[in-house]
């Protein structure tokens, strides 16, 4: 904050605005939701009055349908026994009062095509076409072109799609108080339809006074069924429709249509008689069925009507329900508006009055921590420079004072901000000791190492004992890996190594240098290493950072074991791979170094542990500083596999040509692309053939001073020393010799 902002506003206006404007938004969101609510409920009281409205319509129509089945089925009947048809004229009178229901019923389906429900659309056009399907089963009825099941199914497919407009139109109301009055109410439907059906088939089979086996079929399943929907739908119906079917089903007529649909399916079926010639008895379909049309007609027609009354009244329950609901949402919508817009005049107000008694103390408290932001940067910025910070007399305490919450603010303000202050100034002084320290270290150090190897290189470049010089050649390896002991101080610290290649070096040198940096190095085998050439700004640091990978490799892995480096090239890149055959590592190291490499911590030398382990840090440095990927993985011989990807940007193609400078200018020699010698002689460290120290093997010698190799022999830029003639090449490991994954 700025003074002259806060000069353009009161605190008593921040405040204001602070609890007004979320308040504002609440009471307005709230009013939006209450009257998004109050037209969802206006909008469902609508589809409660469709929905009653439309279930009368539907429900009549199939009413109707259903008695003119009955009706064409006995006619049917009569038909098939051969006898005119008794019930003609009152099919046709059937038939005018279906046609006059249906109209209603296609001209409610008409208004519900644009409903926004899918299943009541669907619902809506099958039921414009139902006057269709009823003219074709007329036809047939009339011209007796079909059997009484076709007849039967036809009608019954008809019917259901009106019952299952009714039930989507049901649907469109949630279902009423809950979802079991709705599925009742369908079960109820069902087994009303099922029970009708079942009517009007042995209505028809009695007229024709004869039932096939197909017919007793269906007549068995369609009384089993609504048998069965009404056993299970009883638990769940309200208590008076239960008593209401309860005693239904104790009615006289009730029981009487189940004795007779019970005789019907329990019948003998199988009629025996003899076939008129030598007595033998001939065995046959029984298609006797021992029921009289007035004996079913009394006892089955009360029963289809008292069980119609049950599903007609679970309807309008349902329907009644849904229209409590609606009006019950829009009371409350409109009460929840109400009560809503009186709460935020009152907390608009209450919010007012507070803010006019806060005002002053929050002024004077805000005006000084102003003055204190003020000071803030510059005190810091002082003690990050190493100039004397008094935080006490920097930061005087706060003049707002109150046991209420403003002054245990102000208090805790004071508190927090004079720490913070002291903390930074306290970790800026010992960061800067500490480093300065360490690299002081580290540099003498280096210096140190780097007298050594000259020493070393001139001693070994005069020596002729082939023994001696052996062991001037491990101590000049020991002496190397010190250096690259020093360097990994250098890194964490902040700092850079000062050896530097300006050419390009190819990758072999590279990897055969990093194997050289490590103490086993006679272990470790180089499967294989592509022609590619690598940008000499990155060569000492890519082989710092591989020999720090194969010391790990070597330093957790059994004695005898090898440690194959190998390098293939890839998309978007060089891969090196470091697979050694140790004990390898626990999920949580493997999840522990991930998170090493992938984000490098920051390095405090204060918060060292005991034993510090910091090969990975240095990777992890080293890695991040060139965009270099590195993987810890589990490898197939039980160790560990290392992975590290070299960029495209660090390499290329190896047929580029590569400068070889005498050391005499000063300036770092590499030795020429593989294979190729240069006109200097190489020295490199190890042992050499004790016959010959200077002769067909070439001429003994080691790197120069900043890890400079000074000319190549006829074996190559490394000489014979080490595994396949590998010779040092500088590069660091974390001190006393210590690795980490």
């Amino acid at each position: 904050m700025l003074r002259n902002h806060a000069s353009n506003r009161t605190i008593r206006g921040q405040l204001t605005r602070i609890v007004l404007i979320p308040s504002l938004c609440f009471l307005a969101l709230w009013l939006i939701v209450a009257a998004i609510g109050t037209a969802q409920a206006v909008q469902l009281m609508s589809a409660v009055g469709q929905a009653r409205q439309g279930t009368e319509v539907l429900s009549v129509a199939a009413e109707e349908l259903r008695d003119e089945r009955r009706l064409s089925l006995v006619h049917l009947g009569d038909q098939d026994r051969g006898d005119a048809s008794t019930v003609e004229e009152e099919l046709e009178r059937q038939r005018s009062e279906s046609d006059e229901a249906l109209a209603e019923a296609v001209g409610l389906a008409t208004d519900l095509v644009g409903d926004r429900d899918d299943e009541l659309q669907r619902g809506a056009g099958i039921v414009q076409e139902t006057p269709e399907g009823v003219e074709r089963l007329r036809e047939m009825v009339d011209e007796q072109s079909t059997d009484r099941e076709h007849i039967l199914v036809g009608y019954r497919t008809l019917i259901e799609s009106l019952l299952n407009t009714s039930a989507a139109l049901i649907n469109t109301t949630d279902g009423g108080e809950n979802l079991t009055d709705a599925v009742v109410a369908r079960e109820l439907v069902n087994a009303r339809e099922d029970y009708a059906t079942a009517d009007a088939l042995l209505a028809g089979v009695i007229a024709a006074e004869r039932m096939t086996y197909e017919e007793t079929a269906h007549f068995t399943f369609l009384t089993a069924s609504y048998r069965a929907t009404l056993d299970g739908t009883v638990n769940a119906m309200p208590a008076g429709l239960r008593k209401e079917y309860q005693a239904s089903t104790e009615e006289p007529t009730w029981e009487a249509a189940e004795q007779l649909s019970r005789r019907v399916v329990t019948r003998p079926p199988v009629a025996e008689g003899g076939d008129g010639g030598d007595g033998a008895p001939l065995s046959e379909w029984n298609s006797e069925v021992e029921v009289g049309a007035e004996e079913w007609d009394a006892s089955s027609i009360p029963s289809v009507h008292a069980l119609d009354a049950l599903a007609r009244e679970q309807t309008e329950r349902t329907v009644d329900l849904a229209w409590s609901a609606a009006l019950l949402r829009v009371w409350l919508g409109v009460a929840g508006a109400a009560v809503t817009l009186l709460g935020g005049v009152f907390a608009i107000a209450l919010v007012g009055r507070s803010s006019r008694r806060l005002s002053e103390r929050l002024s004077s408290l805000r005006e000084q921590i102003l003055d204190r932001d003020a000071d803030l940067p510059e005190i810091v910025e002082r003690a990050q420079q190493g100039r004397k910070v008094d935080v006490i007399d920097e930061l005087p305490p706060l003049d707002e004072q109150g046991d209420d919450e403003i002054g245990q603010v102000a208090e805790a303000f004071d508190s927090a901000q004079i720490t913070a202050v002291e903390a930074a100034v306290r970790q800026a002084e010992i960061r800067r000791g500490a480093n300065r320290a360490f690299l002081g270290i580290a540099f003498r150090n280096q210096t140190l190492v780097q007298r050594q190897l000259r020493l070393l290189d001139e001693i070994e470049y005069n020596e002729q004992n082939p023994d001696a010089l052996r062991r001037l050649f491990r101590l000049d390896h020991l002496a190397t890996r010190a250096r690259r002991y020093a360097d990994n101080l250098i890194i964490l610290g902040g700092g850079q190594s000062a050896r530097r290649w300006r050419q390009p070096r190819p990758v072999l040198d590279v990897l055969r240098a990093a194997i050289a940096e490590t103490e086993d190095y006679e272990r470790v085998r180089l499967t294989s290493a592509p022609r590619v050439l690598m940008h000499g700004q990155a060569v000492a640091d890519i082989v710092h950072l591989l020999a720090e990978l194969v010391e790990n490799a070597t330093q957790f892995s059994p004695a005898g074991t090898p440690v194959d480096v190998g390098c293939t090239p890839v998309t978007g890149g060089l891969l090196v791979e470091i697979e050694d055959r140790g004990l390898g590592m626990s999920e949580q190291g493997y999840a522990a170094a991930e998170r090493t490499l992938t984000r490098p911590p920051e390095f405090d030398v204060m918060a060292l542990p005991d034993d510090p382990r910091l090969g990975l840090f240095v990777v992890a440095r080293l890695a991040e500083r060139h965009g270099i990927r590195v993987w810890l993985h589990p490898s197939p011989y039980g160790g560990t596999r290392a992975t590290a990807l070299v960029p495209d940007s660090l390499l290329e193609p190896a047929d580029n040509p590569i400068a070889a400078v005498s050391p005499s200018d000063g300036t770092p020699n590499f030795p020429g692309p593989l294979g190729q010698p240069t006109p200097h002689p190489v020295r490199v460290s190890g042992p050499q053939n004790p016959s010959s120290p200077s002769g067909p093997q070439g001429t003994v010698g080691r790197t120069g001073p900043h890890g400079s190799f000074e000319g190549s022999g006829p074996q190559g830029p490394f000489g014979p020393s080490g595994p396949n003639g590998i010779g040092p090449f500088p590069t660091r490991t974390p001190p006393g010799g210590h690795s980490e994954r």
